[in-house]
């Protein structure tokens, strides 16, 4: 990469603090954000603002060595971002997508840009917020050269050793989804082991203190685990906490997935569905379960 020039585009919680760690690393950062205000925030802090997509793409330049970070929600908002930066890039241009887009649509993007000489990189990056500001995991595919050409990119955005050139096309977004899916199994069991321990024989356990003492030289320590000490150190009850537990794409893909490859897939589909248990607490099929053992075997049934 010659300049150190980049264009962001949505500014989210993600794409905000990428865009502060570029800046605090010697940048020139170009902002544009549907709604105004991140914008204007960022421009404080020392980024240069666009109203449009055009001006952002005009503010980096004529090189066409331009690149545009893409930090938007997977799906419509993307693929629009996508067909628009189409439109106003030139040859040689890159467009990184560091959304959770699902890797098949990575290819759909790639014939696109492809035909206009736009090269595209799909970055799937890990560590929220956080890690958006002060180093993530990047799991890059796409175009080799294009990613040996803003390898100093991607390492400026990572902790040590944090990010990889994974391979062709979707990759980095599949790798991404699978990393997603692993979480979805892992936070489920964290969740029944600390369900035993909330339940069980010894009521005065600080779970908290016991998060920690996993979180250190233990065989299961790991950020899910200093991230659970965290939550419940702040909220030790969940009180005021629903519980009703969302999902956002990935864990659907990979357990579609791994249907078509032949994949046992067990603990991660569970960790699945008990996520969509959690949305309905009048499921038809529970209570028509408890209507049959009444038939069967005369157990009692819990009215509402």
């Amino acid at each position: 990469m010659v300049e150190k020039i980049i264009g962001i585009f949505g500014l989210g919680k993600m794409g905000g603090n990428i865009a502060r760690q570029l800046i605090g690393k010697g940048y020139t950062v170009v902002v544009y954000n549907r709604s105004k205000g991140p914008v204007d925030e960022l421009v404080k802090e020392g980024a240069s603002g666009a109203d449009s997509v055009a001006d952002l793409v005009s503010k980096l330049g004529n090189s066409n060595e331009r690149i545009v970070w893409l930090m938007l929600p997977a799906g419509d908002a993307t693929d629009d971002a996508i067909m628009h930066l189409a439109e106003v890039l030139d040859k040689g241009d890159t467009i990184i997508d560091g959304s959770n887009s699902y890797f098949k649509e990575d290819i759909k993007h790639k014939q696109v840009l492809n035909a206009k000489g736009i090269l595209l990189l799909d970055a799937g990056c890990s560590g929220g917020p956080y890690g958006a500001l002060n180093g993530m995991s990047i799991m890059v595919g796409g175009d080799k050269t294009a990613f040996a050409k803003l390898e100093r990119l991607f390492r400026d955005l990572s902790v040590n050793d944090g990010y990889s050139y994974i391979g062709g096309t979707g990759s980095g977004h599949f790798t991404k989804m699978v990393h997603n899916a692993i979480e979805y199994g892992m936070m489920e069991s964290i969740a029944e082991g600390l369900e035993l321990v909330k339940r069980g024989p010894y009521k005065d356990i600080d779970i908290a203190s016991l998060l920690k003492t996993w979180s250190n030289g233990s065989v299961i320590s790991s950020k899910l685990i200093e991230l659970s000490e965290h939550a419940v150190r702040n909220n030790s009850d969940m009180s005021g906490i629903m519980p009703y537990v969302d999902d956002t794409g990935e864990g659907r893909w990979s357990s579609m997935l791994a249907l078509e490859y032949g994949v046992p897939f067990g603990s991660i589909s569970n960790a699945l569905f008990n996520r969509f248990s959690s949305r309905d607490d009048m499921q038809y099929g529970r209570r028509f379960l408890a209507a049959l053992r009444h038939e069967f075997g005369g157990h009692g049934v819990t009215k509402e």
